[in-house]
This record gives C-alpha cells, sequence and structure tokens, in this order.
C-alpha cells in the first residue's frame, strides 16, 4: 500500500505521543490561580425529608469561602432521559444514599473536607421502595409522589413506571394457539459499573466577562452546556465547555453529572472552583447500571421456525430516569425473523442511584435473555442451537421492530466465521462445553459537523465537535487524510470546545466513525472541490482531469503538470474564492445494522461451580475497519467487559436502604488478565452503504455476546441453565445441586395479569 495511504492501515494514534509521556491534560490536571478545592456532602438515607439543614459551623471554618445547597440553585428540574424529574441538589428531600446535599468550596481539599464534616443534616425517613419488582406492583410505595408534575414524555400510567415502551405486530395470540411448542423463561441481569479508570473531574470559572468557562471530563460537552444552562438559569451563551481527554467513560460520561456544583461555587466566590470524584464517588454518584429482570414467551413449530414472542422487561432506573428501557423493546427479538411479537418495555423507579449509560444501555442484558432462551429453545425441540439460530436470522430486506428495512450486512458471514473458527459442531468432554451467542446493534447518527483547512504549507487542519474516546480522532484523521490525498501526519486536529466548534453530537452510542466519520469525509470532499476548482483555473485543464493525491494536485494524463497543496492554499488567499475551508454538517444517518457473533469454551469445576473461561473467539461486521490496530482494540475490549458482567462483576446493593456496599475496584471484581484466554478477533468486511468508505460501528456490540456465549457453554459442560448473572461460583454450584435462583421465582402474570399470557 503507497505510504501516503491512510485507509485500512494500523497506524499509531494522533495523541499517541501525549499519552505515553504524561502531557496529556485531563481535568484533574488543570490549575488555575487561586483556584479553590470543592467537596461534597450526600445523604445518608434511602428516601427522607430534610428537616434540618445547618452550614453555619462548615462556613465558620478558616479556609472556607463558599457552601451551597439545593436552596441555592433555581427551581428548575432537568433530565438525563425522557423526563425532568431531578434536581441538580437535593432541595427538601432525598431519595437515594448518595445524593448531593450540600457542597464546599475551601482554600484546599483537607479542608473542604473538614467543613463537610461539620455540615449537620437531620432527616425524617419516608417509605421507600428498592426492589423494582415491588415497586412496579400497583400497591407499591411511591418513589416520586409529585410524578405527575414532571415535564416530559415516556409515562407509563402511575405508580413508580416512569416510562413504558411497547411495540406490537401481527396476531401474537393466533401465532401462540397455532404453534407446536410455547416456551417462557425469565431471566435477570445484575447492577453494574462503568468501570472507567479516570474519576470524573471537573474545574469551573468564572471569567471577567462573567462568563462560565468549564473543564470537563465529558463525551458530551454540548449537552453537559444546556443541562448546566437550565439548572443554573443562565443563557447558553454564557458557558463554555472544554471537554478535556478522558480516561474511559463507557456512556456513563454523556451527560451533565457532577459540573454543576463547582460551577455554582465558582459563581458565589468568583474564583475557579475544582472537583475531583473519589473511586467510592465513582459508584455512588454517577449514574451505573441497575437490575432487569426480562420474562420470555416464544412460539415456534416443530421445523424450528419462529413465529411469535411476548417480552416483558422490568428495568430499574432508580430514584430518576437516565437512560432509559430502549434495549427492552429494539432488542427483545434478536436478530431473528419473528413474524408476530408484542414487546413491553418498563423503566421503574426505585430508591437507588439514578441509572446511566453503559455501552449501548441495557443491550447486554436483553441480549444475555434472548441468547440465551434461543439456546434453551433449539435444545428443547432438537435443533442445533447455530443451525436454529442461523434459520430464523434476519437477512437483507427484512423489516427490523422500528420498521426500517435491513440492508445489507455481514451477519450470516460473522456467524460462519466463528463457527469454523471454534470449529462447530464439536463436543468438549466432560465439564467442558462451547456455547454461541449474536448481537445487533444500528451504527449511531445524530447530529454531526466538521470543517476541514488546507493551511499554507499543505497540511489539514480538522475541526470537530466530537470528543476523542478510544482514539477515534485518529480514525476521523485517517478518513481525511485518505480523501484529500495526504499522510496522516499532515493532519492537525484541533483542540476544540463549544465556543469554536459547531454543535455535534456526544460521543457514544457507536456514533463517532459512522456519523462524524462521514461528516469529515464531506467536509473533505468539499475542501478536495475548492482545491481543484482553483487548480484547474491555474492549469487551465478541466477539473475533472485532475486528481488529488500525494499532498498536491495534478494533470492526470500529464502528471508533470502539478501543484502542491501548499501552494494552492497560498494561492486560495487571494482568489476570489479565499481561502480553502470545507465543512459539512447533517442530522442523521440511514439505518445500517452492525452484527457481532461470539463463541465460548468453559471447563466447569462441579464440586465448587468454578468458571474457568478458556476460549473466546468472535466476529464482527465492520464494514470497512478504518483502522484495524483501533478497531481490534474497540473489539477485545468490549468483549473483556462482557466477560466481567458474565463472571464476576455485580454491585452489591443493600437490599433494605438501597446503599452500594462494594463501592471499591478491590470489592468490585472486573476481570484481570490472568482471569482471560487469547481474544480471538475476526473483522468481517461488508460495507455499509452510506457510511465512510462503507465502514460500520465498532464499539457496542462486542460486550453484548459474552454473558449468554458462556451461558450456554456452560449448559453444554454441564447440562445446568443458569439465568440470573453473574455466573459466581456459588450460582453455578447452586443450580448443578439444582436449586433455583432469584430469576426462577419472579411471577410475571402476578405482575401483569391477563396482559402478560397470550399462549
Amino acid at each position: 500500500m503507497p505510504e501516503n495511504k491512510a485507509l485500512g492501515r494500523s497506524l499509531p494514534r494522533v495523541d499517541a505521543m501525549e499519552k505515553i509521556t504524561g502531557k496529556a491534560s485531563y481535568a484533574s490536571d488543570v490549575y488555575l490561580p487561586g483556584m479553590l478545592m470543592c467537596k461534597l456532602l450526600t445523604s445518608t438515607e434511602g428516601h427522607a425529608r430534610i428537616t434540618k439543614l445547618d452550614v453555619s459551623k462548615a462556613q465558620a471554618l478558616p479556609g472556607v469561602r463558599a457552601v451551597i445547597t439545593g436552596q441555592d440553585y433555581p427551581d428548575v428540574r432537568f433530565g438525563s432521559g425522557a423526563l425532568k424529574d431531578r434536581y441538580i441538589m437535593a432541595k427538601d428531600e432525598v431519595f437515594y444514599v448518595g445524593e448531593p446535599v450540600a457542597a464546599v468550596a475551601a482554600d484546599d481539599e483537607i479542608t473542604a473536607r473538614e467543613a463537610v464534616d461539620l455540615i449537620k443534616v437531620e432527616y425524617q425517613p419516608l417509605p421507600m421502595v428498592v426492589d423494582p419488582l415491588q415497586a412496579i406492583a400497583d400497591d407499591a410505595t411511591p418513589v416520586h409522589e409529585d410524578m405527575e408534575s414532571f415535564e416530559g414524555y415516556g409515562f407509563a400510567g402511575g405508580g413508580n413506571n416512569c416510562t413504558l415502551l411497547d411495540a406490537d405486530r401481527g396476531d401474537v395470540k393466533q401465532a401462540f394457539q397455532d404453534a407446536d411448542h410455547a416456551f417462557e423463561e425469565t431471566y435477570r441481569s445484575q447492577p453494574i459499573n462503568q468501570g472507567f479508570l479516570e474519576p470524573m473531574a471537573c474545574v469551573a470559572n468564572v471569567e471577567g466577562n462573567g462568563r462560565l468557562t468549564i473543564y470537563a471530563s465529558t463525551q458530551g460537552p454540548y449537552q453537559v452546556r444546556a443541562q448546566l444552562a437550565s439548572v443554573l438559569d443562565m443563557p447558553l451563551s454564557n458557558i463554555k465547555v472544554i471537554a478535556m481527554e478522558m480516561g474511559g467513560g463507557f456512556g456513563a460520561k454523556l451527560r451533565l453529572a457532577l459540573e454543576g456544583f463547582p460551577a455554582m461555587l465558582s459563581i458565589k466566590t468568583g474564583k475557579p472552583v475544582k472537583l475531583i470524584n473519589t473511586r467510592e464517588e465513582a459508584f455512588t454518584l454517577n449514574g451505573p447500571r441497575l437490575e432487569t429482570n426480562i420474562r420470555l414467551k416464544t412460539a415456534v413449530m416443530t421445523d424450528g421456525r419462529i413465529v411469535a414472542r411476548e417480552a416483558y422487561s422490568i428495568f430499574d432506573v432508580g430514584a430518576y430516569l437516565g437512560a432509559g428501557p430502549n434495549s427492552g423493546v429494539g432488542h427483545a427479538l434478536g436478530p431473528y425473523k419473528i413474524p408476530n411479537f408484542k414487546l413491553r418495555s418498563y423503566g421503574v423507579y426505585t430508591n437507588k442511584i439514578y441509572v446511566g449509560s453503559y455501552r449501548a444501555s441495557g443491550v447486554a442484558d436483553m441480549t444475555f435473555a434472548v441468547e440465551s432462551h434461543m439456546d434453551s429453545v433449539a435444545h428443547q425441540i432438537g435443533i442445533d442451537p447455530f443451525e436454529f439460530r442461523v434459520l430464523n436470522a434476519v437477512e437483507e430486506g427484512d423489516i427490523s421492530v422500528s420498521g426500517a428495512k435491513l440492508p445489507r450486512n455481514g451477519l450470516r458471514e460473522t456467524m460462519q466465521a466463528v463457527k469454523d473458527r471454534i470449529g462447530l459442531p464439536k463436543k468438549l468432554g466432560a465439564a467442558r462445553g462451547v456455547g454461541i451467542a449474536v448481537g445487533e446493534w444500528r451504527s449511531g447518527s445524530g447530529p454531526s459537523t466538521a470543517s476541514i483547512s488546507v493551511n499554507e504549507d499543505g497540511t489539514i487542519s480538522m475541526l470537530t465537535g466530537s470528543v476523542d474516546i478510544s482514539g477515534s480522532d485518529t480514525s476521523l484523521a485517517q478518513i481525511a487524510a485518505e480523501t484529500l490525498g495526504v499522510r496522516l501526519d499532515q493532519v492537525v486536529v484541533a483542540k476544540r470546545d463549544t465556543d469554536m466548534a459547531p454543535f455535534t453530537g456526544p460521543s457514544g452510542g457507536s456514533r463517532i466513525v459512522y456519523s462524524q466519520g462521514k461528516v469529515v469525509q464531506m467536509a473533505a470532499e468539499d475542501a478536495r472541490g475548492k482545491l481543484l476548482s482553483l487548480a484547474s483555473g491555474r492549469l487551465g485543464v478541466p477539473a475533472d482531469a485532475l486528481a488529488c493525491e500525494d499532498g498536491r494536485v495534478y494533470v492526470q494524463d500529464n502528471t508533470p503538470q502539478e501543484l502542491s497543496l501548499g501552494q494552492l492554499a497560498q494561492m486560495s488567499l487571494t482568489s476570489p474564492q479565499g481561502p480553502i475551508v470545507g465543512n459539512a454538517s447533517l442530522s442523521s444517518m440511514p439505518y445500517a445494522p452492525v452484527y457481532n457473533t461470539q463463541a465460548a469454551e468453559v471447563l466447569v469445576d462441579e464440586k465448587t461451580g468454578q468458571v474457568k473461561l478458556t476460549r473466546f473467539v468472535q466476529a464482527q461486521d465492520v464494514g470497512v475497519a478504518i483502522n484495524p490496530m483501533s478497531v481490534i482494540g474497540q473489539l477485545e475490549g468490549g468483549a473483556v467487559q462482557g466477560i466481567g458482567r458474565a463472571l464476576s462483576e455485580e454491585m452489591q446493593i443493600d437490599p433494605e436502604t438501597g446503599r452500594v456496599l462494594n463501592p471499591s475496584l478491590a470489592t468490585y471484581l472486573m476481570p484481570l488478565a490472568v482471569d482471560l484466554p487469547e481474544i480471538e478477533t475476526i473483522l468481517i468486511n461488508v460495507p455499509s452503504d452510506d457510511g465512510p468508505f462503507g465502514a460500520r460501528a465498532v464499539a457496542e456490540p462486542p460486550g453484548f455476546g459474552p454473558p449468554a456465549a458462556i451461558a450456554n457453554a456452560i449448559y453444554d459442560a454441564v447440562g445446568v441453565r443458569i439465568t440470573e448473572l453473574p455466573f459466581t461460583a456459588e450460582r453455578v454450584l447452586a443450580a448443578i445441586k439444582g436449586q433455583k435462583t432469584k430469576a426462577g421465582f419472579i411471577d410475571f402474570e402476578k405482575l401483569f395479569g391477563e396482559e402478560f399470557s397470550q399462549g
């Protein structure tokens, strides 16, 4: 491949030198003259009325510059999701253990901590509910008595059902009556933390002109700006957000989190204020994922065709609706043709920390249930689980749950690649098993903008409003370089903030390469068109006779006749059209599905229940890999997170108070390198019709399948179906001994009555 070509090469990240030398700047690295430190006081009660809040001793402590409570903020609710259901800081009532009640700004962190300890709070406990299955019942204690006054949409009709999503197609009741078989199963997934390396941090500074500048660890600077303007009742134009380098987010840093506290303290003191979360606060302040309970009922013919499905999912959203239960509908069918369906997905309030996003919120939960259920049904009707999936897999032209028509895709290619690599069908022997799972996602869309400038020395400046996550800036720069025919090191990625760069959607949901990458390609094509137009006049040939490669524009049938990009950029300064700048924007992109197939081999110790993962293979249709090294890294990282979800990770929550019991990396057990086999990753290339150079999304899907693949492998090894995550040794051993898990006791018929059962 020619050296100047950027597409499809595993090139080093554009910020590699900054990262390896430690020069990259994170929010916690920001130091401004006169800066104060902020610490928070949080609730010790799961649901209570604040009867007394005395900050006088804290204010009197030398070195303390300001103390704020919820009463210092405007009476404005905001929302991370569809509903505006929360205050930035508790006012008269707290709804979960860990909810911010007050904040202190002091000369140093030690003084701030001392001041927090001096704040006196008295609570009047109120009735509370922690279990979402109790919360959804008709006679449940309401978490929010005033829920009907919330602004927003998606109400489910009372109680704690803050939102309900549904989808129906065909005649489900008749299909169940006509089917040869019907199978019902219930699955439960656990509370889980995103496990990002860098706890959230923020510096807020009121400038001399009265504007507020925020240095934040965030995936969504424009979203933070808008929500901050709302809770501060401040014009949006008075706020500038600078997105700093980010040490992991995985969806947890998409929205306003802690930025409102140093912001208000900076306004009060006129000084810059910094807040850095502790690791414990990363578990108790920033929205994790909570448990999900899923009931599936599937109608099948003897030949293996699925003819109907009912799916009920109950998503615990905690005290406030952060990320909603969308996946309970969108992923309840899996990547399968099911002509008749009834899908219901509930978001249920409880007195626990509110949920946030985590690598496609809820899709891993649904995939665990759907792919475990597929395996179970296949075994019960006597069909090979792989062939059962192939028989029912969607194809180009089929209609998705949302009504979108499926374009060409690589689903079957991923399935075949995994089958060939791992050698299905196979039998591994006593206490050893193999299992598979198929995951589905879509290439993310949303508002995207880009500007490409050609500099006088022939380099390219690229400006976007997107935040770099997992090396996405490098992929965007490769797209620009490929389009304009320059080397990657000739592309300058501009540092940006919300004043400088035009509005761009958050970096999440597999949006960046597909949507942001497309708009970078469009902006680069706009710049290239202007280069060709200028060169056409100077060289005296039509623009379509020119090519743009190797940092020059030349006549295709007379290559010595050329102008370098630097020469053209200098000429443009005095040309009628002006400097070469390409611009592009878009609001959405066409539907482009992404499929991932995974297989796991396990060894189960039948005496202890310990599960050892011995092999893991995955294949994903990436369309075109802009940077294969980066793509493989994303796929491996996602798989490891899914493996952690399957085998060890779980936030332990007190069933009486809702308090997180293990807010530490010492007790929250993420997998280590010694726990993992080599992740064997296969890239399938079925180009999308609309992505840049045919690229599809990458990031989310590899995290979906590991729990189901491992559950299916455990079944293959020892003949027991584990329906509750994670697969701890205790849980597996209990299943081997024939004991039911919590998921086995959920009575969905009692919860939903006649509505649930169609068959």
